[in-house]
């Protein structure tokens, strides 16, 4: 059962920003999206990355799903610099 919810919480974390990346390079728009959600989602990924490591040591899950969640956000923030007006 642990591994199960492991997988859920990490598969639906770390894809939540998909859809806005999908429909900003289909729009190619980004006027609506707040580019500081991302850089604080950034700075926060790294940190829970960092905590991690320190605290809890190497955890599958956890790495797993904030490490894919920071490239998501990166990606968003690639974008939003790219399609920005």
């Amino acid at each position: 059962m642990e591994q199960f919810l492991g997988l859920v919480y990490t598969v639906c974390f770390s894809t939540c920003i998909w859809p806005q990346i999908i429909k900003s390079v289909k729009t190619k728009k980004v006027e609506d999206v707040s580019i500081s959600l991302f850089i604080l989602s950034i700075i926060g990924y790294i940190s829970a990355i960092s905590y991690t490591i320190l605290r809890v040591g190497f955890d599958f899950w956890w790495l797993i799903n904030y490490c894919l969640s920071l490239l998501s956000a990166i990606i968003m923030v690639i974008l939003w610099f790219r399609y920005k007006k």
